[in-house]
């Protein structure tokens, strides 16, 4: 196989996922009425807080390896393959089987997720996905971690803590690796990880019959390294891609994908600013810049978008970044808020007067 190739669709990969950013896509939340049926929540959306720390101690540990190769050949899905490698601090590997769903179609569940993302706040692990085709360029591998919280059932609401790593690749890997009979790329995909808070309503039966999402925080991007081919420098994901491509024909809706993935990652806040920011031609956005991207995003009940740092909803406010000014960063006055001032201010008098109640009822005992 060409590794010029390889590169190339790597490369225009990692700028096809700066580019489509997060359309707000909120997906299909699933059946919230059972206690011990949660539903499928679906696709959150295209590319999340540290919330669920895991266990971080037993690293090596990929899962069941069982036998998922393709029936009448000799590749197969290893687990140990996913090992990540011992220099990368924060890392994150994925073994998915299952049909190839359209990305703006009917939600197409993975038959097997074991997936796991380790960072320095600590390990999510990933038991539900699916494949999805994205316009006949992309391939998305979305792994996916949930539970509902604050649920009602009298007033039929809930909120959803929503995980997910979303893997990327061009859709030409499939015919172009098959063709060589290749099971490695060679480099890793292009990944993003984050962690959403959606609002839910769900009727009598437990179907969720509208969702909003209320915050929307990444927390990782795939780490990428400096590659040289033929004269040119090219910017990489730090990892690998396997695949057993034997059934498939070129990716479409409704093949069957067998897949696994491992990719360095970074959490650091200046590198998934720019990941965010940096636009087609190469340029990247700075915070006053129509279009700038927070790594955090919160909306109100309805949907108006707000700061963060001024937010009140599921998950809670977030700190001012240290790029935006003081003058910024002030959280607008609003009719609430002056209630709660005033609420304030009224408790401040009760103190006041219990207190020179109190002198004075010694001033008279003396």
């Amino acid at each position: 196989m060409k590794r010029f190739s390889l590169i190339l669709l790597a490369t225009a990969l990692l700028f096809f996922a700066v580019a489509c950013g997060d359309d707000g896509d909120d997906g299909n939340t699933g059946n919230s009425g059972s206690d011990t049926d949660t539903g499928d929540t679906g696709d959150t959306g295209n590319t999340g807080d540290t919330g669920n720390t895991g266990d971080t101690g037993n690293t090596g540990d990929t899962g069941n390896t069982g036998n998922t190769g393709d029936s009448g050949d000799t590749c197969t899905l290893e687990s140990d393959w996913m090992q990540p490698e011992d220099a990368w601090t924060s890392w994150a590997y994925l073994k998915m089987m299952g049909p190839i769903g359209d990305y703006d179609g009917e939600y197409a569940a993975a038959v097997f997720t074991d997936g796991k993302i380790k960072l320095s706040s600590g390990t999510t692990d990933f038991a539900d996905g699916s494949y999805m085709n994205y316009q006949s360029q992309i391939l998305l591998a979305d792994a996916a971690a949930y539970e509902f919280t604050d649920v009602d059932q009298g007033a039929g609401t809930a909120v959803v803590d929503y995980w997910d790593a979303m893997y990327q690749f061009s859709l030409q890997l499939i015919p172009l690796m098959k063709e060589e009979g290749a099971t490695e790329g060679g480099f890793g995909a292009t990944v993003t990880f984050r962690h959403t808070y959606i609002d839910v309503e769900f009727d009598a039966s437990g179907s969720v019959t509208s969702q909003e999402v209320r915050k929307n925080c990444y927390l990782a991007v795939s780490n990428t390294e400096e590659m040289e081919e033929e004269g040119e420098t090219y910017d990489v994901p730090i990892g690998n891609i396997f695949g057993c491509f034997g059934d498939n024909t070129d990716g479409s809706v409704g093949e069957d994908l067998k897949m696994m993935f491992k990719n360095d990652m970074t959490e650091d806040q200046t590198a998934l600013l720019e990941f965010f920011n940096t636009q087609t031609d190469g340029t990247v956005l700075a915070y006053g810049d129509e279009g700038f991207q927070h790594l955090c995003m919160c909306y109100e009940a309805d949907g108006t978008e707000v700061d963060c740092w001024a937010y009140d909803g599921p998950g809670g406010a977030e700190e001012c970044p240290d790029y935006v000014s003081a003058e910024d960063c002030k959280v607008p006055v609003t009719d609430e808020t002056t209630d709660e001032v005033a609420d304030e201010m009224t408790d401040e008098v009760v103190v006041d007067e219990m207190a020179d109640e109190v002198v004075v009822s010694d001033a008279d005992a003396a």
